[in-house]
């Protein structure tokens, strides 16, 4: 069955939750919103409550509002009482909906919710996943995705792509990164709990992968520009295919996609990335079609 959140609160506060979370995941279909603004009335919200109702009878109705007591929340309690099938939960925000939205179970959701907040220190760890049947079975080629990323770790590689590609470790490849104490202690911060992480220069990845330092391993290999793709190609390092995820505007750079924008330089080693025989593509989130890379580069001239 089939999960349907209606989030609530007072004002649009969780219509603005839901469309910063849409901007990590992609559209939520099973998410809808209602708002309680002036001069509505308790029964105004019932009622939207039961709108959407009507339109998900074959799935599990669950309500969170913002806050306990509140009129949403009231408003809730009094739509159960012809609906007791309807769970209804307090404390909306962020980071409950994005647990959500990686399908991790609602009362799981809260937990990490809750662990997640607080102070950040370069010491804190998103809590693992809690999610059944995760394969982490070794293969043969370590490197379960290639992505290029100018975020490197952020919202989507946190809560989605890991999640997807089922990652045991992540491996940050930029040869200036390597060199900042403060990016390093980021992404150290950033990284999802019971994920190891390593940040290598590209020489010095090329030479522990071929070393087969990562047999038995899920890594999920991120950098900001394909170039170290190219000198890590180059010292022997074999792609199968690479994930254009986000590349940012710079100068010179033409955008060919929502998020990707390309300089010259970028096009001449996409070319010979794509003419040894590696497939690359464009793919935001996990859930979005896969578009060819060398097809959006040749259409945006």
């Amino acid at each position: 069955m089939i999960n349907v959140f209606v989030l609530t609160s007072h004002g649009d506060y969780a219509k603005a939750a839901l469309a910063s979370c849409e901007l990590i995941t992609g559209p939520l279909d099973n998410f809808s919103t209602v708002s309680f603004n002036d001069p509505m009335s308790v029964d105004d919200v019932v009622q939207q409550y039961q709108q959407i109702y009507d339109k998900n009878t074959q799935s599990e109705f669950i309500i969170i509002a913002d806050i306990t007591n509140g009129t949403p929340a009231n408003a809730a309690n009094i739509f159960k009482g012809t609906h007791p099938d309807v769970k209804i939960y307090a404390g909306l925000s962020l980071m409950l909906i994005l647990a959500l939205a990686t399908g991790t179970p609602i009362d799981e959701a809260f937990k990490q919710s809750l662990a997640m907040s607080g102070l950040i220190t370069n010491e804190r760890k998103v809590p693992a996943s809690s999610k059944e049947n995760i394969d982490k079975t070794s293969t043969v080629d370590p490197l379960v995705n290639v992505r290029i990323d100018a975020r490197l770790i952020h919202g989507q590689v946190a809560t989605m792509w890991t999640r997807s590609v089922n990652a045991t470790r992540i491996m940050i490849v930029d040869d200036q990164v390597v060199q900042s104490n403060v990016q390093k202690m980021t992404l150290k911060t950033a990284v999802p709990g019971g994920i190891h992480l390593s940040i290598l220069t590209a020489k010095g990845a090329a030479e522990r992968i071929n070393a087969g330092k990562y047999a038995g391993q899920r890594v999920f290999l991120i950098v900001r520009n394909p170039q170290m793709l190219k000198i890590m190609q180059s010292a022997g390092v074999k792609f199968k295919n690479i994930n254009v995820g986000n590349m940012s505007m710079s100068e010179g750079a033409k955008q060919i996609a929502k998020s990707v924008a390309v300089t010259p330089d970028d096009i001449e080693t996409f070319n010979a990335l794509s003419k040894s025989g590696i497939h690359l593509y464009h793919q935001m989130v996990p859930n979005d079609h896969q578009e060819d890379l060398m097809t959006l580069i040749t259409e945006g001239k």
